[in-house]
């Protein structure tokens, strides 16, 4: 078998072959994949701004850059899975020109090309690429930086297309140096490249310091003139991030210094040794599911069919010796890569980790570490089959880690849709310039920033203006923020959105707090001032800025959320007839709420956060129905002996809120002795 393996054309099918590994470590769940991160500001100002407002986002930021999303915002329509497959055809596309640059060079290395491609596709440090738009474009640049090197090499060869593989190359290296600090610096290796090539090329006289100085002397010139033109003309360079290694050093030189190598190396291993490692994080299974254990099991063993079919059958370069100069070239362009792939990090003090979101820096280190782990592969003095199982496990529980992560953002993308879908159910219409506060939402893939777009979609879809309608803020990441100085009535609220601004105060808020599988619930801050189960920062703005009455009950068109993303509406659970209820009860429409109360604790279903009562608990009170609301209560106070200063708060609300009865005074004595309270104090 291993001989008819070895017959096949296997670096015609490897084209194929490296789309069917991206396809299977990225793209399985492409489909109940979303919009995540900067990919939600992004689209939406696409749709709501058009180009015009893609350059007033980019404008401060990476004007260049920007003209490729401008240029790509007509190409595709706003479905989540058109942007995940354009992610997903870049990063196939970078893999397969990598693929091509490193045969260019070492002719005589095709399995090591080949594993440097899959490697490349599948590196899982970096654990971003299902934020496609974004990324897409990241891979589109470095595509452009790999075609640039290739192109270089084979207008270094001469013949009748010279000129024009050297125009081709000179037009992408622009591109690469324009757009992007990652990929700036890796510029640098191509003399390096150029002399491997000569090296390898075998013939007498070809290997010439001059030749390489020429060839490499029109990029050179170019990675000059725009350094040059990044440092002092550009007069955006550092409005996100300034120099602080500059400034550090003047206060200290050699502390600085000494410091930042030490920083420098143990970023290095992060993004090269551990970035590996991650492939051999295996799914706690309990949690993970039987689908996806399965579904995981098949991309490894898939992924490592696909790679044995790939590598197997190309050379490996013949004996040690003979391997032994183009592999050490490898790792000297890959440790080259990995040296200045961070230089733009350790400028201004963004830290290289493993992780959600710091892992997108691995990205600029993502060349040199899938270089490093082919030619470390190829360098072992070990038989021809061993160094093809090490390839096989390296690529194959890549694509499984890849494909946990893809799983933990479409995880991400449904909680996203039940926050939304629920706020819906509870809040139809919010009045214009409405400030939503939440806690820190149990989503890893989204910011405050991220969610503040699809909440303009929801609520103001037809809203073209330069002024939002609406912002989201996580008061534990903006407070004490020139944007949140307090939690204090009468601040004004000014978010420059880049594309838009939001303009608000203190004095129009509404704070909600989502839990899964806890429904999300509009704080009640009369009530739930002394709720512990609420971070207290969410407690202190219910209390002093969150009012209901921002929430319209009956809008003249009530929100609905785009159908593109949010498909139809769920089925209605426990938490549908809760904000329902809730709704009901903030209109003082007791018969409706407590209607929907009955159908609710008539569901086999039932609430996960004891608070979810409470909208019950007023309503049966408000119509007579005492013992049902005693019975909740009692429910509510079991959960946690915490929840008793809470219920004692909304009984002495009902209490002045209801007319006397003998069943009140009776349920309320019953009550006092339960949770150790007054209730008509």
């Amino acid at each position: 078998m291993m001989v008819r393996l070895k017959r096949l054309p296997a670096e015609r099918f490897f084209p194929l072959t490296l789309l069917l590994v991206v396809l299977l470590a990225h793209g399985l769940l492409f489909l109940r994949q979303g919009y995540y991160w900067d990919d939600f500001p992004i689209t939406w100002i696409a749709e709501t701004y058009g180009t015009a407002g893609l350059a007033r986002y980019f404008s401060t930021n990476r004007p260049i850059w920007g003209l490729l999303y401008q240029f790509s915002a007509g190409l595709f329509g706003n479905q989540p899975w058109q942007w995940q497959l354009f992610g997903l055809f870049w990063r196939w596309v970078s893999g397969l020109l990598f693929w091509l640059l490193v045969r260019e060079v070492w002719k005589d290395q095709p399995r090591a090309a080949a594993l440097a491609g899959l490697a490349l596709a599948v590196y899982p440090g970096f654990g971003q690429q299902a934020i496609g738009r974004v990324y897409g474009h990241f891979f589109w640049v470095l595509a452009f930086f790999f075609f640039s090197l290739f192109a270089g090499l084979r207008a270094m060869k001469g013949g009748r297309w010279r000129w024009v593989w050297l125009g081709g190359a000179m037009i992408t290296s622009l591109i690469n140096l324009l757009t992007l600090e990652y990929f700036f610096l890796l510029e640098l290796a191509r003399p390096l490249f150029y002399a491997a090539a000569l090296r390898q090329s075998g013939r007498e006289g070809t290997f010439r310091l001059s030749r390489i100085v020429v060839h490499a002397a029109p990029f050179l010139a170019l990675f000059v003139g725009t350094a040059v033109w990044r440092a002092f003309f550009f007069p955006y360079q550092t409005n996100n991030y300034a120099p602080l290694l500059f400034q550090n050093l003047q206060r200290d030189f050699w502390s600085t210094l000494l410091a930042q190598i030490g920083a420098a190396a143990l970023q290095i291993r992060t993004a090269a040794v551990l970035g590996w490692v991650e492939a051999f994080r295996l799914p706690v299974w309990a949690a993970f599911g039987r689908l996806s254990s399965l579904l995981y099991i098949g991309v490894v063993t898939s992924s490592a069919l696909l790679t044995l079919l790939a590598v197997l059958p190309l050379s490996s370069g013949g004996k040690p010796a003979q391997r032994r100069l183009p592999v050490l070239q490898m790792l000297v362009i890959a440790a080259f890569w990995l040296l200045v792939a961070g230089v733009p990090f350790y400028v201004t003090g963004l830290p290289v980790r493993l992780g959600f979101p710091n892992d997108r820096f691995t990205l600029a280190f993502l060349p040199g570490a899938a270089l490093l782990a082919a030619g470390l592969i190829e360098s072992l003095p070990l038989k021809s089959w061993v160094r093809v199982a090490l390839a096989l496990g390296l690529i194959a529980f890549s694509s499984g880690r890849d494909f946990m992560t893809a799983n933990d953002y479409r995880r991400d993308w449904e909680l996203q849709q039940n926050f939304f879908w629920q706020l819906i159910w509870r809040a139809p219409g919010l009045e214009k310039g409405t400030l939503l506060m939440t806690n820190d939402l149990p989503l890893r893939f989204y910011s405050d920033n991220s969610l503040t777009a699809p909440l303009n979609w929801i609520y103001a879809p037809e809203n073209r203006s330069l002024q939002m309608g609406y912002h989201l803020f996580y008061p534990a990441v903006r407070i004490g923020s020139p944007n949140l100085p307090a939690l204090q009535p009468g601040l004004p609220v000014t978010v420059d959105f880049l594309a838009a601004t939001f303009v608000g105060s203190t004095d129009r808020v509404v704070v909600v707090y989502y839990q899964p599988p806890a429904c999300l619930r509009v704080v009640d801050g009369e009530v739930e001032q002394d709720n512990l189960f609420l971070p207290a920062l969410i407690r202190q703005a219910a209390v002093n800025l969150s009012s209901s009455r921002w929430i319209v009950a009956q809008p003249n068109r009530p929100a609905q959320p785009p159908a593109f993303l949010y498909g139809s509406e769920p089925a209605h659970g426990w938490c549908y007839y809760y904000q329902k209820g809730d709704l009901a009860r903030q209109q003082a429409d007791w018969q409706q709420a407590a209607a929907l109360g009955d159908q609710a604790f008539s569901l086999q279903d039932y609430p996960n956060d004891p608070a979810e009562r409470m909208p019950f608990i007023e309503a049966y009170a408000h119509v007579g129905r005492w013992q049902d609301a005693l019975e909740q209560t009692r429910l509510a106070a079991d959960i946690s002996p915490a929840m008793q200063p809470v219920l004692c708060r909304l009984w002495q609300r009902i209490d002045r809120q209801t007319d006397a009865s003998p069943q009140k005074s009776q349920a309320s004595a019953q009550l006092e002795d339960w949770l150790n309270c007054d209730i008509n104090p």
